[in-house]
């Protein structure tokens, strides 16, 4: 099991995108392919870390910021 290249979220059967294996339903659209812009991304990774680890906005947009550069996706 990886993560994904785009979030970093664990990637399983439920969480694997059907277009591209690197990514995961969340960061690439199930129906288009279209992959979520980097602006999507970040917020979808503040609102997760909010709701699911109980962070403030700011200790998420932090968590998010640090995060993200990290991975492949936004290397380039």
């Amino acid at each position: 099991m990886g993560q994904c290249e785009s979030c970093g979220i664990p990637l399983d059967e439920k969480t694997t995108s059907k277009f591209d294996s690197r990514y995961c339903i969340y960061c690439q659209n199930q129906e288009s392919g279209e992959l979520a812009s980097k602006e999507q991304v970040r917020e979808g990774s503040i609102q997760a870390l909010m709701r699911l680890q109980g962070k403030s906005r700011e200790e998420a947009e932090k968590v998010a910021d640090e995060m993200m550069p990290k991975l492949p996706r936004w290397q380039k």
